[in-house]
């Protein structure tokens, strides 16, 4: 079964729990999303408040700062913070700088000119079919449709908690194969995917390296069997695991603001988008921070 974003529960707002950490407004949401709300971004973080938000991100694995206007050269100067940037290599979808790309509905002569401008996206990794998966993503709303395009994150790690000791030893050990045919299959599960499609197999229980936990590492967008399986044996299982990493108990849905700019954790949550008006303008500056290799 191919679930739908269009078919997944709204997952009702909720106020959020305030509190100060290190000096750090925030509010905290659960399973996982927290809003910084007394940084702003256009200027250089002190060594002590950055170090403050990077533990409210690795607690919280989504983290919000509202209310910014930001310039490419201030992401870029938070981004580098955290992290080494990928570069963008499809150059038509590359910004200012080759490590910020556009995602945007936005046409020139009849033709979207940005990356994945319309539509709903199923639930994902960022980078999963690569050696060494992205760390961060960092994404800011420069312009945003009235209602829609929210977008849902599931935490990996509540998932993997949640299972039950028989699973967990089941899947101990075991890697699958993720694989993402941009033409193909860009926000939907494609049914065949291009020999040449860009592919890797990864632990499905990942550890994360900095707070030693342990996550489910797949995705019902991009990967494509469990290696070493046989076949309906590896289907049956992958689909048990995607409908328990997609349980509504284990996700918060963002609702944009203009100005947000927002810190994904990808080596312990998932993350879909919600459709929206094709017809409003929606245009978010990307950056992606390299990763390691998942163990």
């Amino acid at each position: 079964m191919s679930m739908q974003v269009a078919d997944f529960p709204a997952i009702p707002a909720d106020p959020g729990r305030a509190e100060t950490y290190r000096g750090l407004e925030l509010i905290r949401h659960d399973p996982c999303g927290v809003e910084i709300l007394n940084v702003d971004l256009t200027e250089p973080l002190s060594d002590d408040r950055f170090d403050a938000v990077m533990e409210v991100w690795h607690q919280g694995r989504v983290i919000v700062f509202r209310d910014q206007k930001l310039e490419p050269d201030d992401q870029l100067r938070f981004g580098r913070r955290v992290g080494e940037l990928s570069v963008i290599h499809t150059e038509k979808f590359a910004g200012e700088d080759p490590a910020i790309m556009y995602i945007s509905n936005v046409k020139e002569d009849g033709e979207f000119v940005h990356a994945l401008p319309v539509g709903e996206m199923m639930f994902h990794i960022d980078q999963c079919y690569k050696p060494t998966p992205a760390k961060a993503t960092i994404l800011y709303a420069m312009e945003i449709p009235a209602e829609g395009g929210n977008t849902l994150f599931a935490d990996a790690i509540a998932a993997y908690d949640a299972l039950d000791e028989d699973t967990k030893a089941r899947i101990e050990g075991l890697k699958a194969l993720n694989v993402y045919d941009y033409d193909a299959g860009a926000t939907h599960t494609a049914d065949q995917v291009s020999d040449d499609a860009p592919r890797y197999a990864h632990p499905i229980a990942r550890t994360h390296p900095v707070t030693g936990q342990k996550a489910l590492f797949i995705n019902r967008l991009m990967t494509r069997e469990i290696v070493g399986l046989p076949a309906d044996e590896s289907r049956a299982l992958l689909e048990k695991l995607f409908d328990h990493q997609e349980n509504p108990a284990f996700v918060y849905e963002h609702r944009w603001r203009l100005g947000d700019l927002l810190m994904w954790d990808n080596r312990c949550t998932l993350h879909a988008r919600r459709d929206f008006n094709p017809e409003e303008t929606r245009i978010m500056r990307r950056l992606t921070v390299l990763g390691e290799a998942p163990e």
